[in-house]
């Protein structure tokens, strides 16, 4: 037996039933337009009830997920949780991180020849000899000027801590690309700080390992040096 024509939001709030086609085919243009903005949009509020009510129980078991997934973190009086094993197991083993706890800032230092230095000085009034003031303008076929150099610092505490002296920011750019077989001449400063963090957190953990730090501070470590540590671990490297 044929039905009339049904709608799922049957006995919601506003519902009006189905006008059969004679009945809308008798409505004027604005009734019509009316009854199809009614209609469209009662539906589509269903719809979307419908769509809150289910999100609200995919929410309520989330809810039932995360309460149970922070049991197991926390424990519930009955049984130990994760984090009290996990720090079981830390004060076993916490010695042994400490001493490859330090920070890495890395920053520029202003270096300028003694002669450039000593001629701005002079004139400022600040210090200087004028016996020292001479006539020269160029090293090496290059003018003298203050030359920017990337300095990196290890702290391992507020009072020790060393300074390395790394290079212009060009050669250490190149060097950099070397080692990695990247082209560095257009990466950001941030990049290349962080590139530099990198790469010495790795040397500093691995000759810290198989010294001490009192060794470790005592060396000069230069940035050559650094790269061809990294170029003979390899992939090793990594893993410090």
């Amino acid at each position: 037996m044929k039905r009339k024509k049904d709608y799922r939001s049957r006995g919601e709030k506003f519902f009006l039933e189905y006008l059969p086609t004679e009945v809308f085919d008798s409505l004027k243009p604005k009734e019509r337009e009316n009854y199809k903005k009614y209609r469209d949009n009662h539906r589509y509020m269903f719809n979307g009830n419908n769509q809150i009510k289910q999100w609200r129980e995919e929410i309520s078991k989330l809810r039932e997920k995360i309460k149970s997934k922070k049991s197991q973190i926390d424990g519930d009086g009955e049984y130990s949780g994760w984090k009290e094993k996990m720090m079981i197991g830390y004060e076993g083993v916490q010695k042994y991180s400490k001493d490859f706890q330090f920070n890495i800032s890395v920053g520029f230092q202003v270096r300028k020849s003694k002669v450039l230095k000593n001629k701005e000085d002079y004139e400022s009034g600040k210090r200087g000899k004028k016996e020292d003031m001479r006539e020269q303008t160029h090293f090496r076929g290059k003018p003298l000027q203050s030359t920017p150099r990337i300095v990196l610092r290890i702290s391992r505490t507020q009072d020790v801590s060393r300074n390395l002296h790394v290079g212009n920011e060009k050669d250490v750019r190149t060097m950099i690309g070397n080692l990695t077989k990247e082209d560095w001449s257009k990466e950001s400063i941030e990049n290349l700080k962080e590139e530099l963090r990198f790469t010495y957190s790795s040397y500093v953990r691995y000759h810290v390992f198989h010294s001490n730090w009192k060794e470790f501070f005592k060396g000069k470590h230069s940035f050559s040096s650094v790269i061809e540590w990294s170029k003979k671990m390899g992939d090793k490297r990594y893993e410090w």
